[in-house]
């Protein structure tokens, strides 16, 4: 996202933008937020909402890890891990797809966190298993820093919209901003590729 508004700016140099990065859903109204990034399968339906692309998981875990905890074969395994979880999103229980089959598994660990990058880096640090965002911990499964774990079990993908509380006098830099943002994020995002 950082680097889209960066470019957004770039092409747009009267636009200022004032990002904020919370880890609570905001009333876009009641704070005066033009636009919101949510990464859900769940929104407010009084919101409007343009889907922008998919957020897809990596469960995944340091070589320090594996070398002192043999690594999972099956899903099941995982309920006897360290599991890293994040504070609002699958801090207990973990949802995958296997061969066409819904699968959830009851996880737990020693560190949550309503962040993801601090729980990327406690599981480069070696502290567990994670189920972190493909965006920011595929680059480390290429590099082999952290290994990707049960590969046919695919996490529940989650989706990224740009939402926005009125179409009624919408500036025109928002349009804008929205239409730009909607052709840079593809189905397939370049994270994934």
């Amino acid at each position: 996202l950082a680097a889209a508004v960066a470019d957004y700016v770039r092409l747009n140099p009267q636009v200022s933008v004032d990002l904020q990065m919370l880890d609570r859903t905001v009333n876009l109204v009641d704070e005066r937020i033009d636009l919101a990034i949510r990464t859900s399968n769940d929104l407010d339906p009084n919101l409007i909402a343009r889907k922008l692309t998919v957020c897809r998981s990596v469960l995944c875990a340091a070589p320090a890890y594996l070398r002192e905890h043999p690594a999972p074969q099956q899903v099941d395994d995982l309920s006897r891990h360290n599991c890293l979880t994040h504070s609002y999103y699958g801090k207990s229980l973990w949802h995958f797809t296997r061969r066409g089959e819904e699968i959830a598994v009851p996880v737990q660990g020693n560190i949550s966190a309503n962040e993801a990058s601090t729980l990327l880096s406690a599981t480069l640090a070696g502290a567990g298993v994670s189920l972190l965002p493909t965006y920011q911990a595929g680059i480390h499964v290429r590099q082999g820093t952290l290994v990707r774990l049960l590969p046919d079990a695919e996490p529940r993908v989650m989706n990224i919209y740009a939402v926005y509380a009125s179409r009624k006098h919408m500036p025109a830099t928002l349009r804008s901003m929205l239409d730009f943002l909607a052709g840079r994020f593809t189905e397939k995002p370049a994270w994934d590729a």
